[in-house]
């Protein structure tokens, strides 16, 4: 009998202690990656925007822009399940940036030659900048 009365108390103790772990809400996950891909969609920009007139910075460049496509799905992923504000906010900037994002990928890849190519890295940096910083200037993470 003692025994029955232990394994009860420690399958009710296991019970209680698996409803103690992270409580965060698929809402506040979904906020928290939607706002962690804006803040790397900065920092992706900021890398463009500072690449020098080389070679390398093509690659550099390539990578940068990947991420970026990448942090945008993200954000179209998770925004859905986003509450309140920011929700709206989210897919309104995603929606915006996205359009300038495939604009500069373009002008990059379709560049007939070195120069062409290196000259629409550094448009690429400036455009997305200002972009970037209309779109997302009213998200508030």
């Amino acid at each position: 009998m003692r025994t029955i009365g232990l394994i009860a108390t420690l399958g009710l103790a296991l019970l209680a202690t698996t409803g103690c772990g992270s409580s965060q809400s698929s809402s506040d996950k979904a906020k928290s990656q939607a706002c962690s891909a804006v803040s790397d969609i900065k920092t992706q920009v900021t890398t463009l925007k500072g690449l020098p007139l080389a070679m390398s910075s093509v690659d550099t460049a390539k990578t940068a822009i990947q991420q970026i496509q990448t942090d945008l799905k993200t954000i179209s992923n998770q925004a859905p399940t986003v509450k309140g504000d920011l929700k709206s906010q989210l897919q309104t900037a995603n929606a915006t940036f996205k359009t300038q994002v495939q604009q500069v990928a373009q002008s990059i890849t379709s560049a007939s030659s070195l120069t062409s190519a290196l000259t629409a890295l550094t448009t690429a940096g400036k455009t997305l900048a200002t972009s970037y910083q209309q779109a997302f200037a009213s998200v508030k993470c």
